[in-house]
């Protein structure tokens, strides 16, 4: 080979011992470390929803969910609700804080309640409540109850709520324990902030502790 030859051709060959030239590190290894990056949170996410047991596309609902639950504890314990009954006994209660977020929860005759917060922010989105996550659930929860030449033109009752919270604490990171008393009634529930719904509900004595 030729001097000349040898001038003109590129070194395009890597060192035999593994060094990278000054310009083969600066592309090569932030493009690695970006691809190591950027795959944490989607593995933080199916670990999260592996151990909560949700779906894989609810996480960062569920998340957003359990900040809210702590933002607004204290509102949650003496919130007052207003209520909507259908005929089909499905109740919708809907309270709200001083902050303007606001707490729904769904119960329907049979089934699990479903909770949901709606920050003051989504409401003042015009796609809040399209996009609630709440809805397709709780509109499942009432088509079980009712046969589907019922539904559109179910009758409706409102009223001030009688549920009250005579204490509630957060059990871990995820779940919440409260002793609700409706009427003369009530019940210890557990909720699990992550899935938006009360996984248990036993009654209890009024006097009972939620410790």
């Amino acid at each position: 080979m030729s001097k000349s030859d040898a001038i003109n051709r590129p070194d395009i060959s890597i060192a035999g011992d593994g060094k990278r030239s000054r310009w083969q590190r600066f592309f090569l290894y932030p493009t690695v470390a970006g691809a190591l990056i950027g795959a944490v949170p989607t593995g933080l996410d199916y670990y999260k929803a592996f151990v909560h047991d949700i779906d894989f596309q609810d996480v960062r609902h569920a998340e957003e969910q359990r900040r809210l639950w702590v933002k607004n504890f204290a509102c949650a314990q003496n919130i007052s609700y207003q209520q909507v009954k259908t005929q089909a006994d499905t109740l919708v209660q809907v309270g709200a804080c001083a902050n303007g977020d606001v707490l729904i929860e769904v119960v329907p005759a049979k089934g699990n309640r479903i909770l949901e917060w709606i920050s003051l922010e989504r409401l003042q989105t015009a796609s809040a409540v399209s996009g609630l996550s709440f809805v397709s659930r709780a509109n499942a929860a009432i088509a079980s109850q009712v046969p589907d030449r019922q539904l559109g033109r179910t009758g409706t009752r409102v009223a001030q709520g009688t549920t009250s919270i005579k204490c509630q604490k957060m059990q871990g990171q995820t779940k919440i324990i409260r002793i609700v008393q409706e009427g003369s009634k009530c019940f210890r529930e557990e909720i699990s902030v992550m899935k938006g719904a009360v996984l248990s509900r036993k009654p209890v004595s009024c006097s009972a502790s939620c410790g």
